[in-house]
């Protein structure tokens, strides 16, 4: 089956969770990856491919490194995953 999209996740040890992508006058033009809060617990981002999912992780670590974030998803963390329709 071919993906219909590409999901990043954080992954460690004891959980995984699916990122969404946060976009605001703040953050870089494109975006960054932040954890689904509550009200929208279903939120994520699918990804058309892969390689504009590894540009997410990569602009949300330059971000975090940039400013001394430790409330954003790590990239050691991060993994894309495909999306297939069924």
């Amino acid at each position: 089956m071919k993906p219909s999209g590409y999901l990043v996740m954080e992954r460690c040890e004891d959980y995984e969770q699916v990122l969404t992508l946060r976009r605001s006058a703040e953050y870089p033009s494109d975006g960054i990856l932040d954890w689904a809060d509550r009200r929208d617990r279903d939120a994520c981002t699918v990804f058309p491919n892969r390689a504009s999912a590894r540009a997410a992780i990569t602009r949300t670590e330059h971000y975090r490194l940039a400013f001394g974030r430790t409330d954003m998803p790590e990239k050691k963390f991060c993994v894309v995953v495909p999306v297939e329709h069924v």
